[in-house]
C-alpha cells in the first residue's frame, strides 16, 4: 500500500468516526428544537464538522480527483464556515446538513475506504 493511500485511509477513518458521532447526536436529539436547546450537543456536532473538513482537506488530490462525486470543496467550506463564522451560523442549517447530507457522505466515504483497501 502506498504511503498516500495509508494517509488517505487514516484521514477517511477520522471522517467516518466524526460522521458516526454526528449521527449519534442526531439520534440523541431527535429534532432541531431539542438540538437548539442543548449547547453541549451543538458544540459536539460543530466540532465534528470541523474535523471532517480538516481531515478532508488532507486527502490527496489523487483521491479527490478519483472520487469527484464527493463535493470536497463544500466539505472544506463547511469547516471554514463553522470555524470562522461561528456567530452567524444558523443551527437549523447545521441540523439539516447533519440529517440530510451526513448519511450520504457516510456511504460515499465507506465506499472509498473499501476501494482503497483493495488496492
Amino acid at each position: 500500500m502506498k504511503h498516500n493511500t495509508e494517509s488517505d485511509l487514516f484521514r477517511l477513518g477520522h471522517i467516518i468516526d466524526c460522521i458516526e458521532r454526528i449521527e449519534f447526536l442526531v439520534n440523541f436529539c431527535k429534532t432541531v428544537e431539542v438540538f437548539k436547546s442543548k449547547w453541549v450537543e451543538q458544540d459536539a456536532m460543530l466540532r465534528n464538522f470541523e474535523i471532517i473538513g480538516e481531515a478532508s482537506n488532507h486527502i490527496t488530490e489523487e483521491t479527490k480527483q478519483k472520487y469527484p462525486i464527493i463535493e470536497w470543496h463544500k466539505i472544506r467550506g463547511m469547516r471554514n464556515f463553522v470555524s470562522h463564522e461561528y456567530f452567524s451560523m444558523r443551527l437549523e442549517t447545521i441540523w439539516e446538513t447533519a440529517v440530510t447530507n451526513i448519511p450520504l457522505l457516510k456511504v460515499q466515504i465507506a465506499q472509498i475506504i473499501s476501494d482503497l483497501k483493495t488496492y
